[in-house]
């Protein structure tokens, strides 16, 4: 085995021998984690402000209701003021996750990450990234889910097993 300084080597190899990198195992579970705190967090939320205080309000629209002994066919349709409404209160909401996910990832992990002890560093130097940084990488990993997880599957195509949003913004998920 030959023996390699370590101050020969590029920052960013330093790390892979300081490091361990992430595995697929750990990065499914922080998103598995991650989805079910947006879940409870954003989705759900926007349902119930929609259903108590949007138009038409509590109608309890989609309860079966009997009439003269039998089910009744009643149909619920969803107007265009209702509709727009729950997509204004979801995007705030998906806004506000945004903002509060990514200063979770420039503080080193979101609760998913931290769930499954992996986190999030520059890829050269080995610290936390920064806000903004990790704004942008919050972002470009929104549209790699949106892309049919083609950003994700490029992650199969490298040795350090990086995303495309890892790649684009110069981070590394490792294992401490």
């Amino acid at each position: 085995m030959a023996v390699v300084e370590l101050n020969t080597l590029p920052p960013s190899e330093h790390l892979v021998s300081r490091y361990r990198r992430a595995s697929s195992m750990q990065r499914c579970g922080a998103i598995m984690v991650d989805i079910l705190v947006f879940c409870a967090f954003v989705a759900t939320p926007a349902w119930l402000i929609s259903w108590a205080f949007g138009p038409g309000g509590m109608t309890g629209c989609g309860t079966a209701a009997m009439r003269n002994g039998n089910l009744a066919d009643d149909t619920c349709l969803i107007t265009p003021e209702a509709l727009r409404f729950t997509r204004i209160v979801f995007y705030s909401l998906w806004v506000v996750w945004v903002l509060v996910y990514s200063r979770s990832i420039a503080r080193g992990a979101s609760m998913g990450k931290r769930a499954v002890e992996i986190m999030v560093i520059d890829a050269t130097t080995g610290d936390t990234i920064s806000y903004r940084r990790a704004l942008g990488r919050t972002v470009l990993s929104i549209l790699s889910f949106a892309c049919f997880g083609l950003g994700i599957l490029v992650s199969l195509t490298n040795r350090d097993r990086r995303t495309a949003h890892d790649l684009v913004m110069g981070t590394r998920v490792i294992s401490p």
